[in-house]
């Protein structure tokens, strides 16, 4: 259940920072801490406490530098937090209440940090003590009572999980390899004898100028900030069928599950061959965690599971590009069920299956569950042709199964938010889904910027920790995607708080300006959505992309009294608007697409 901000939840935190041991950092100068050891890693930690009567709501905030799930008494109840520039992080907020009981209770919480930048998270520049793994819990129980991190949490190394490295594609999501035989379930339950595991070890944080103050806001994360947008929505489950078995030689096992399919899968069929292949149709695209159901495994049988769009005429995976998986080492019991940490994008899923000698294949059931921002009903088309119809249905789809924690490009790939795609994705839920939390979000998501204005091309991402390139025309339509907030919300204070990154944004163009008052020669990626339009020089389209963000930006600024850059976006826009016929063709009665070295190009997009 998600909470509207609560009362309790004002200011600095309560809770203290915690982790499993010093985190690992080291000094590269005496004023630079990096990561000692940036190996993805996930950490155990569960606290029991007793309840003489369960409230009625128990509020709790949450967050990790990283990803995790949160159960009560063996429930899942929460995972996130949501991605974000880890210096303007938002929190997680959960109601306990439904899934407490009087007596004993116990909270367990799985805790990832990702080590190196992913599509969907980036590390935070650390700081003496902070941004090596951390997390940070605090629950009111009422009155004065609060269930807090501190040193009486347990916590230890999960052991499970093995981290497997990413290969270098564009498209690689962070994989996930669980192994059974090393986890014992029982830890999500009260009464779990965790004597073995050492006490959580409180973070103080510490940095330049710092005080040494234990608890949240703290650098370099500083203020924690409530949450903007409801959790996941908890979805349907999409079972996939089986299409097919085949028996291959297999090759040498290694540590990446993907390549371990594909390579696997490429082998001639073989009656007696080691290992099995079975090939699963969810019969269209899903988006969410992956669900595995699994009966009769021999202990340490290995389910190697590649996820793809498309596959060939003779069934095999075609990932173009795709690199998403998981491994899954099985325990042994009669019946046994596995979840993925993260979100899968697929339609296909291949199972490559290796028993311990003399064993039998286990009987394998794999699904997705929908793991989507909400859209409630309350929205609704219709009209005369059903065809329409149909192509609204879809259209919703696909939105559905790119908004995810934020609005992404594609959920079968790199899963990353990239900042011009996402003005399409809002437009379609403000006009066709009651819940606003997403589109509201988004643009405050997108505003992390370079020192000169341009914002990331791919926020929260491994593109904006490692900055080499900007799509300008994406920072005009963010600007587009303010003004829909303006239209749509008339919520002063958001639009206000980021109008300042507009202005700067619409600034970074004027270095670009020629003498006549057109843009020319504008440096980075000009994409342009990958139209086939012709952008070299001086491009029609650029130029009508910043007109059109000067004329909303001139009407955002008016509406909140600021006149002084309502003028000077419209000074900019009126000899736009006169220089632009530069473009128009009149034999062709078109606008070409660019002008280069003064002379206008026949290309013309239509």
């Amino acid at each position: 259940m998600q909470l509207h901000h609560p009362e309790p939840f004002t200011g600095r935190w309560r809770a203290r920072w915690i982790w499993q041991g010093r985190p690992a950092l080291t000094l590269e100068t005496a004023t630079r801490p990096v990561l000692a050891d940036p190996t993805d890693r996930v950490v155990l930690f569960r606290r029991e406490f007793t309840l003489d009567a369960v409230p009625v709501t128990v509020p709790t905030r949450l967050w990790v530098d990283g990803r995790y799930l949160l159960h009560v008494n063996g429930v899942e109840v929460g995972r996130g937090p949501v991605r974000s520039d880890p210096r303007a992080a938002h929190y997680d907020l959960v109601d306990l209440a439904p899934h407490l009981r009087v007596g004993t209770n116990v909270i367990a919480i799985v805790a990832r940090h990702f080590g190196h930048a992913t599509s969907w998270w980036i590390p935070v520049p650390p700081s003496y003590a902070l941004g090596a793994g951390s997390l940070v819990f605090e629950a009111h129980l009422g009155g004065d009572e609060w269930l807090l991190t501190d040193r009486s949490w347990r916590c230890t190394r999960g052991e499970a999980w093995t981290p497997v490295p990413i290969p270098g594609d564009v498209a690689c999501l962070p994989l996930e390899s669980f192994d059974a035989t090393r986890s014992d379930a029982g830890w999500l339950e009260a009464g779990f004898d965790d004597s073995d595991w050492s006490k959580a070890f409180e973070i103080t944080p510490a940095h330049t100028g710092g005080h040494l103050v234990p608890t949240a806001p703290s650098e370099p994360f500083g203020m924690l900030r409530p949450p903007v947008r409801r959790a996941f929505q908890d979805g349907a489950v999409h079972t996939a069928a089986l299409l097919g078995t085949r028996r291959v030689a297999g090759v040498e096992f290694g540590p990446d599950p993907v390549r371990q399919v594909l390579d696997d899968e490429a082998g001639e069929d073989l009656v007696d061959g080691q290992v099995e292949i079975r090939r699963f149709d969810l019969g269209r695209i899903a988006a969410g965690t992956v669900v595995l159901a699994v009966a009769g495994a021999a202990e340490g049988t290995v389910l190697d599971l590649a996820a793809s769009e498309h596959v060939s005429a003779e069934g095999r995976l075609v990932t173009l590009g795709q690199h998403a998986g998981l491994r899954y080492v099985c325990r042994g019991d009669a019946t046994e069920d596995f979840e993925s940490f993260d979100i899968i994008g697929t339609r296909y899923l291949h199972c490559a299956i290796r028993t311990p000698q003399g064993a039998s294949a286990p009987e394998v059931t794999v699904a997705v569950h929908d793991r989507h921002r909400p859209r409630p009903a309350g929205a609704a088309f219709a009209c005369s042709d059903p065809l329409l119809e149909q192509i609204h249905a879809v259209g919703l789809r696909t939105v559905d199964l790119c908004a995810l924690d934020a609005y992404v490009d594609c959920p079968t790939r790199e899963q990353r938010a990239w900042t011009g795609d996402s003005v399409v994705h809002q437009l379609v839920d403000l006009t066709n889904n009651p819940d606003w939390s997403m589109p509201i979000w988004h643009p405050q998501l997108a505003t992390m910027a370079r020192s000169d204005g341009m914002l990331a091309m791919a926020v929260a991402s491994d593109f904006a920790a490692d900055d080499r390139t900007i799509v300008p025309d994406w920072s005009l339509h963010w600007i587009h995607s303010v003004h829909n907030l303006h239209r749509y919300t008339g919520d002063r204070a958001v639009v206000a708080e980021l109008l300042s990154s507009a202005s700067r944004a619409l600034r970074w163009f004027e270095s670009y300006l020629g003498d006549d008052g057109l843009l020319a020669d504008v440096t980075g990626w000009v994409l342009l959505d990958w139209s086939s339009v012709y952008s070299k020089g001086c491009s029609s389209t650029l130029n009508a992309l910043w007109g059109r963000a000067l004329v909303e930006f001139a009407e955002m600024s008016r509406w909140l009294g600021n006149e002084g850059d309502a003028a000077w976006a419209m000074a900019h826009h009126e000899r736009l608007r006169a220089a632009f016929e530069i473009f128009w063709d009149e034999d062709r009665g078109v606008y070409i697409d660019h002008i280069v070295d003064g002379v206008p190009q026949r290309a013309a997009a239509q």
